[in-house]
C-alpha cells in the first residue's frame, strides 16, 4: 500500500491507514467496481464462494475459518462488500478493456484493505475469557466483519411461513393502508424465488418481469443508479439501500434477481418494513409480534408432545407471557422473540446506537427468559405439572430477533460478553453529549437487570455464579436460523440440544451447520440436507 502512494502507519497494534488513504482506496475500489461491471462483480464473487465450497444447503458460508496448526490463513476477500458495490453498478456494463487484469487489482486492493481494518481473528479462542475493557474493541470486531465479509440471507422457507400467517394477520383494511393484496405480494415474491438459483444471481426478461411481477416492480426494484447511491465505504452501512430490494435493472433490457437466499432476507426486510411504515405503530407492533410467535409455533407443531404460544399467566399481581415454549418430558424449550433488528447507525459503527440496538433486543430477551426459567421452577409456568422433579428437569432457552447481528449473536462469543459486562459498567469519556450518556445508562441498566434475573437461576460454584455453566443454555439466533434447525430436526429438544456444546469457532451460524453436517454429526437427530455442497471438514 505505501508503495502504491497510500499513508500507512504501523503501530503496536498493526497497520493504520489515514483517513485519506482509506477514502482514497475505497474510491478506486468502487471505479474498478464500475469499469470491471456491477453483474460481472457479482458473478465473479458468487464463483469464488462455491469454488471453495462456501454454499451449502442453499446458504452462503461467511464464518471466519481459523486454520489448523501449521497452516497460514490468508486474508479473506471481502465478499460482502464487493458484492454491495456490484449492486450499486448492476445497472451498466463493464468498460474494461482487460477486465480479469481490473478484477485482479480490484480483489488484490479490496483485500489488503479488508486486511488492515484488522478484524479477522487469529486463533479460535480468541476473546474466549473476554475482558471487559476489550468489549469495544471486541464489539467494532464483529461489526466490521458483518458488513466487510457478509451478507443478509434466510432460508426461502420463512417467506413461506411468513406470508401463510400474514394471510391471516392482515385484515382488508390494513391491506387497504398498505396499499397492496398480501395474497397477491407473496404470490409475487414466491415466483421470484421459485426461478432463483442458490449459487448465483438470475436474469430475466425486464418487460416480462414488470408486466409478471408489478407489485414487486413498485415496491422492491432498485433503478439503475438508485442502489447504493452513496456507499462505496463498507464502514458506513447507512448508505446502503440493497437490503429490501428483491428486482435489480441490468440495462435497459434485464432485470437481474439475487441468489436464493438473498433474496428470501429482502422480501423479509421489505415486508415487514412495509408493515412499519404503513400501518400505525401500536397495529405494526402487534401484527409483526404475533407474526413472529405465529411462525415458530408453527413450526414446532409436530415436535414436542406441547407447544405453547403466546400464553398469558398470573405470578403474583403481575401478568407474563410466554413467546412460544415446547416440552418433551423434563425437556423443555423456551423461545423469546423481539422485532428489534440492528439499526443501519449501529452496524456503521456507533457504538451507543449499538449499545440500544444490544439493550432492546439480545438482553430484554435473556433477561425475560431468565424470568420465564424461573416461574417454571417454582411450578407458577404453564409448562408446570404436578409432580414436577426440578432436579430431573432441562431447559434450553432461545432468544430470536428479526434479522441476524451478525458474529456477536455467536452462541460463544454472546455469552462471554455477558460474562464480561456482568461485574462492570460502561462510561463516557466525556459528559458532553447527552445522547451519548443517556444509551450508556440504558446500557447498564440493562445488563444489570438481566445479569440479577439470572443469578436467581445460575448455578454456584465455590460461592459464586456460574454464569459459564447457566450460559451454555442460551442461543441467540434470528428468525431464518431458528426456522431451519426446527425444520432439520426431528424434535424441537433436538434443534438445540445437538449445538449447545459444539462450536467450530466461526462466528457464523450456517458455517457451523455445514461443519456439523460434514463432520456427520446430524445423521441421527436431524433429516439430511436438501441440497448443496458442504465445506472441507475442519482441521
Amino acid at each position: 500500500m505505501r508503495q502504491q502512494g497510500y499513508e500507512v502507519a504501523v503501530g503496536a497494534y498493526g497497520p493504520n491507514l489515514s483517513a485519506k488513504s482509506q477514502q482514497a482506496i475505497c474510491l478506486k475500489i468502487d471505479s474498478l467496481v464500475a469499469l470491471v461491471g456491477g453483474g460481472e462483480t457479482l458473478s465473479k464473487v458468487c464463483r469464488i464462494l462455491k469454488d471453495q465450497n462456501l454454499v451449502h444447503d442453499g446458504m452462503w458460508l461467511f464464518g471466519d475459518r481459523i486454520p489448523g496448526v501449521l497452516q497460514t490463513k490468508l486474508p479473506t476477500l471481502p465478499y460482502g462488500w464487493l458484492f454491495s458495490l456490484g449492486l450499486k453498478h448492476t445497472g451498466r456494463a463493464g468498460s474494461a478493456r482487460k477486465p480479469e487484469i481490473a478484477w485482479e487489482t480490484l480483489a488484490t486492493l479490496a483485500t489488503d484493505f479488508a486486511a488492515s481494518l484488522d478484524c479477522e481473528r487469529y486463533g479460535p479462542w480468541e476473546d474466549f475469557n473476554l475482558h471487559a475493557a476489550s468489549f469495544h474493541r471486541a464489539l467494532r470486531d464483529t461489526l466490521i466483519w458483518r458488513e466487510v465479509f457478509t451478507l443478509p440471507q434466510a432460508p426461502a422457507q420463512v417467506v413461506t411461513r411468513i406470508g401463510a400467517v400474514l394471510r391471516n394477520e392482515l385484515n382488508v383494511a390494513d391491506q387497504d393502508q398498505l396499499g397492496v393484496r398480501i395474497e397477491a405480494l407473496f404470490n409475487e415474491i414466491e415466483a421470484v424465488l421459485a426461478r432463483s438459483a442458490d449459487d448465483r444471481p438470475t436474469l430475466a426478461r425486464r418487460e416480462a418481469t414488470e408486466r409478471q411481477l408489478p407489485i414487486l416492480w413498485r415496491l422492491a426494484r432498485g433503478a439503475s443508479g438508485r442502489v447504493n447511491k452513496s456507499y462505496f465505504t463498507p464502514l458506513e452501512a447507512s448508505t446502503r439501500n440493497q437490503d429490501s430490494l428483491i428486482l435489480f435493472d441490468r440495462g435497459t433490457q434485464q432485470v437481474l434477481t439475487l441468489p436464493r437466499a438473498l433474496t428470501a432476507a429482502a422480501a423479509c426486510e421489505m415486508v415487514f418494513k412495509l408493515i412499519w411504515s404503513k400501518l400505525e405503530h401500536k397495529r405494526a407492533s402487534n401484527i409483526v409480534g404475533t407474526t413472529f410467535e405465529k411462525v415458530i409455533s408453527h413450526a414446532c407443531q409436530g415436535k414436542a408432545s406441547i407447544v405453547a404460544s403466546n400464553r398469558k399467566y398470573d405470578v403474583g399481581s403481575q401478568l407474563f407471557e410466554l413467546d412460544v415454549a415446547t416440552r418433551e418430558g423434563g425437556k423443555i424449550v423456551l423461545i423469546e422473540t423481539k422485532a428489534k433488528s440492528l439499526t443501519g447507525r449501529a452496524r456503521s459503527g456507533d457504538i451507543f446506537a449499538f449499545f440500544a440496538d444490544y439493550a432492546d433486543s439480545f438482553l430484554a430477551m435473556v433477561e425475560q427468559l431468565a424470568r420465564h426459567e424461573r416461574h417454571f421452577m417454582k411450578g407458577m409456568s404453564p409448562l408446570s405439572e404436578a409432580g414436577d422433579n426440578f432436579a430431573d428437569i432441562r431447559l434450553i432457552k432461545v432468544a430470536v430477533s428479526p434479522l441476524s447481528y451478525g458474529p456477536i449473536s455467536d452462541k460463544g462469543l454472546a455469552g462471554n460478553v455477558l460474562r464480561a459486562l456482568a461485574t462492570a459498567s460502561m462510561h463516557a469519556k466525556s459528559r458532553d453529549d447527552p445522547a451519548a450518556l443517556k444509551a450508556i445508562d440504558k446500557f447498564n441498566a440493562a445488563v444489570r437487570s438481566s445479569v440479577a434475573e439470572i443469578a436467581l437461576n445460575a448455578p454456584m460454584r465455590d460461592g459464586l455464579l456460574d454464569l459459564n455453566a447457566y450460559l451454555i443454555d442460551i442461543f441467540w439466533l434470528d428468525l431464518g436460523q431458528v426456522l431451519y434447525v426446527l425444520d432439520r430436526s426431528h424434535t424441537a429438544w433436538d434443534s438445540f440440544a445437538l449445538l449447545k456444546n459444539l462450536t467450530f469457532s466461526t462466528r457464523d451460524f450456517w458455517t457451523e451447520m455445514a461443519l456439523v453436517d460434514r463432520s456427520g454429526l446430524t445423521k441421527d437427530q436431524w433429516r439430511p440436507v436438501s441440497s448443496g455442497t458442504s465445506p472441507d471438514s475442519p482441521a
